[in-house]
């Protein structure tokens, strides 16, 4: 376990790979760090990359705060200044992809390229499947109905002890951290973001995902392609890393090394992952 603080703040990070550029990662509303751990592990090879718990998550601190987009963003930023990391690429899922979007366009000389996953842009997109405790009650006390405890629980984690740290790490939540990051998630509208950032993004939404549609997708901007590209994975849920993983590698690898060029599902891939992932 490694730590910084930040006024007397503890920010838990991990990290793995010792050479490369840097490449961090940024969790969701739900769990912490740890379900980016297989995902850093295969990118570990080329990328020194690294995880971090906002805070209220995770390992860090867990007192009083904000818990909102703005506060993260810089949180980002003061973590890096602390490590001395001076560029860095950005992969951030759900939450972590907002707070991603945001830092790249507030800092763009700091930021070379942004992946973000299942993202909302329109954060009013997720309001309908918010009822009041929901998030709060996510596992053994939840309804069976809940769509947060079936994504949870159906998420496909080849270590079971991974999975097992995402539910305990999920169900330590406190109820104020969960209000205010959906608050700030909710009141959120990234579209003018999106309009103003200058570097490369990859945005991968599932087609299955019951939490964040594939239609957000609608708001990457046609006049930026040569910017700005979308992949919809058909078999995807709302942890395409985790439904896909030999997909979404690919993905992330080829956009890590790509210098300009648009990215996209290889054909030859089919023969390289089973055809009920694929398909």
């Amino acid at each position: 376990m490694s730590a910084v603080h930040l006024d007397n703040r503890l920010v838990h990070y991990e990290v793995i790979g010792r050479r490369g550029a840097p490449v961090i990662f940024l969790h969701s509303w739900l769990g912490s760090w740890r379900y980016w751990l297989p995902t850093m592990e295969h990118a570990a090879e080329r990328y020194r990359t690294f995880a971090i718990d906002f805070w209220g998550f995770g390992e860090s601190d867990r007192r009083e705060g904000a818990f909102s987009i703005a506060e993260y963003v810089d949180l980002l930023m003061r973590f890096m200044d602390q490590l001395g990391i001076t560029k860095v690429s950005l992969v951030g899922h759900g939450l972590g992809g907002m707070v991603a979007l945001r830092a790249a366009c507030q800092n763009p000389d700091r930021v070379t390229r942004l992946m973000m996953v299942s993202t909302p842009i329109q954060g009013s997109q997720i309001q309908s499947h918010i009822k009041p405790g929901a998030l709060s009650r996510i596992f053994g006390r939840a309804t069976p109905g809940n769509v947060w405890t079936r994504l949870v629980r159906q998420l496909n984690v080849d270590y079971p002890q991974i999975l097992n740290e995402i539910i305990e790490d999920t169900d330590s939540l406190s109820e104020l951290v969960v209000q205010r990051v959906i608050a700030s998630v909710v009141e959120a509208d990234l579209r003018g973001d999106l309009e103003s950032l200058d570097v490369p993004l990859l945005a991968v939404y599932g087609e299955k995902d019951a939490i964040v549609t594939a239609d957000q997708a609608r708001f990457l901007h046609d006049d930026h392609r040569s910017l700005q590209q979308v992949i919809k994975l058909p078999r995807s849920n709302h942890f395409p890393f985790l439904d896909q993983p030999n997909v979404f590698n690919r993905l992330l690898m080829d956009f890590q090394a790509s210098s300009g060029t648009q990215v996209e599902i290889k054909t030859e891939w089919r023969r390289r992952v089973s055809q009920l992932e694929y398909i």
